[in-house]
């Protein structure tokens, strides 16, 4: 028995998103320059360059140049661990992202390694105050957390990866039902291509 075609209503014409698939385009092409941006390290250096300076005069104002050393290696250790990440994920995200969880793993392990030859080659003979800097590491490490937390909340990053488009070939029936696709996104169809969706 062959199925007769739904009745009722005229099926719709073709729906035109040509401007909804540039738009999409648009945001993949902003979203892909965005993800491996270096734009962050801007507001993140100069909120961590602030935390360091308000540690450092304080620093100086209590316990003199020990103080000072103290601060100003802390905010050193902080913009160095998080910078050398950071480029170095950017750099190999750009040229080989399925690589980027490896870089990820091995630059950390290797500032880690730093972190401690640091930690074990500090003069002990109170050159550097280690309060200080172990201060200026805190306040360094939740200001530059705090700026890259900002940077992603209002950067507009589109985490779909829009592919495929066109028109859908016709029905298995013989009647061709103009369907257009956007890319990434919905499908725009008439009600009769969904045998589960009731039709007036």
């Amino acid at each position: 028995m062959t199925a007769s075609p739904p009745t009722g209503r005229p099926r719709p014409g073709p729906v035109d998103l040509s401007a909804d698939v540039a738009r999409v385009a648009r945001m993949q092409q902003r979203s892909g320059a965005h993800i491996w941006s270096l734009d962050h390290l801007r507001l993140c250096w100069t909120v961590l360059l602030v935390g360091g300076v308000l540690v450092t005069v304080a620093a100086a104002l209590v316990t003199g140049w020990p103080g000072v050393w103290g601060a100003l290696l802390g905010t050193a250790i902080v913009g160095a661990f998080f910078t050398v990440s950071a480029v170095a994920v950017a750099r190999v995200g750009r040229e080989n992202p399925s690589a980027v969880m490896m870089a990820a793993l091995f630059t950390y392990v290797v500032k880690i390694v730093a972190l401690g030859l640091v930690m074990v080659l500090i003069p002990r003979d109170a050159v550097v105050d280690s309060r200080w800097m172990a201060g200026a590491i805190g306040v360094g490490l939740f200001g530059w957390l705090g700026a890259q937390l900002r940077t992603v909340w209002t950067r507009q990053i589109l985490y779909v990866d829009p592919v495929g488009g066109g028109t859908a070939p016709p029905v298995a029936d013989g009647g061709a039902v103009p369907r257009t696709v956007v890319p990434g996104a919905l499908t725009v169809r008439d009600a009769a291509d969904d045998p589960g969706r009731d039709t007036p």
